[in-house]
C-alpha cells in the first residue's frame, strides 16, 4: 500500500475513535457495547475507588475529600456537546442540594485553559478536577473501558458505586438518583 492509503485509514480510525469517545450510541450499536455494558455494570456495587488530580488552581485534591456526600462523579471535555449541554443541570442542581450532602465532582479530560473558561462562563461551582491521561485512567477504573464521554458515576455516601452512566445524564436521570438515594 502507498503512503497515502495508510496516511487515510488511519485519520479515518482517529476519527472514528474521536466521535466514539463523543456520543451515547444505542445498546449494541457499536463494537464492543456489549463489553463495555458489562464492565460498567460490574462497576456498580463495587467500593469508590480513590484518585487525586488537580483542581483548576491546581491543588491536588483526593474524591476522598467528598466522603459522606451522595456524589455525582462526571467525567467530561468542553469539546464534547453533550458534556456541555448538561453542565447547566449540574449546576442546577448542585445549587439546589449542596447543602443536603451531595456533590457533584467534574473530571475535565481537557486542558486547564479551556477547562477555566468553560467554567467561569458557565458559572460552575462545584468541584472540577482536571487530567487528560490520568482523568481517562480513571475513568476506567470506574467502568469506561472505551473512555466514552460525557460519563457519570453515582457513589453513595459510604463510598459504593450506585450506578453508572455514558452519555449526557438527562433531567429524569438525575432526579430519580436523588429521589432513590439523598
Amino acid at each position: 500500500m502507498s503512503l497515502r492509503v495508510y496516511a487515510v485509514a488511519a485519520l479515518t480510525l482517529v476519527g472514528a475513535v474521536a466521535l466514539t469517545a463523543c456520543t451515547d450510541p444505542e445498546p449494541g450499536t457499536e463494537p464492543g457495547a456489549e463489553a463495555e455494558a458489562t464492565s460498567a455494570s460490574e462497576a456498580t456495587q463495587r467500593e469508590r475507588i480513590d484518585f487525586t488530580l488537580p483542581d483548576l488552581a491546581g491543588q491536588e485534591r483526593q474524591l476522598s475529600e467528598w466522603d459522606d456526600d451522595l456524589i455525582v462523579l462526571n467525567f467530561w471535555a468542553t469539546w464534547c456537546p453533550p458534556c456541555k449541554k448538561e453542565m447547566p443541570l449540574f449546576q442546577e442542581t448542585y445549587e439546589a442540594h449542596r447543602d443536603d450532602g451531595f456533590t457533584i465532582v467534574a473530571v475535565a479530560v481537557d486542558e486547564q485553559t479551556a477547562t477555566q473558561h468553560f467554567v467561569d462562563d458557565f458559572g460552575i461551582e462545584f468541584p472540577v478536577l482536571i487530567g487528560q491521561d490520568e482523568a481517562v485512567a480513571v475513568g476506567r477504573e470506574y467502568g469506561n473501558r472505551i473512555g466514552a464521554l460525557p460519563y457519570t458515576v453515582l457513589i453513595s455516601r459510604d463510598g459504593r458505586i450506585l450506578d453508572t452512566h455514558r452519555g449526557e445524564v438527562e433531567p429524569e436521570d438525575l432526579e430519580g438518583w436523588l429521589e432513590a438515594h439523598l
